[in-house]
């Protein structure tokens, strides 16, 4: 049978224990990045673990990041902040700010 190249890179990122995060928007903009991989601890982790251990990056990032104004999903699904990250799993983060406002 054969596979796609989204089904390889998911089982390998299921078999490092690591998720990928995609940023979109005013996010992607601010922060200056399209996309990572996150290792995650051994038991697996929540998404506010994951957006707060992205904040402790900088001010920038924690400005950015901040749960007031930040929209996830996690395999395609709204995810709040007690969603389960599991290895191979996709975090998508998005901005409700307007790429124009400060």
């Amino acid at each position: 049978m054969m596979t796609t190249f989204f089904e390889r890179l998911f089982a390998f990122r299921a078999n490092r224990q690591e998720v990928a995060i995609l940023y979109f928007g005013r996010a992607s903009e601010f922060l200056m990045t399209t996309a990572e991989r996150m290792a995650l601890p051994a038991g697996g982790c929540t998404l506010a673990q994951v957006l707060e251990s992205l904040r402790q990056r900088s001010d920038r990032w924690a400005d950015e990041l901040d749960e007031r104004h930040v929209i996830c999903t996690v395999n395609d699904a709204p995810a709040g902040p007690f969603a389960a990250i599991e290895p191979g799993c996709e975090v998508h983060i998005f901005s409700r700010k307007s790429i124009f406002e400060p």
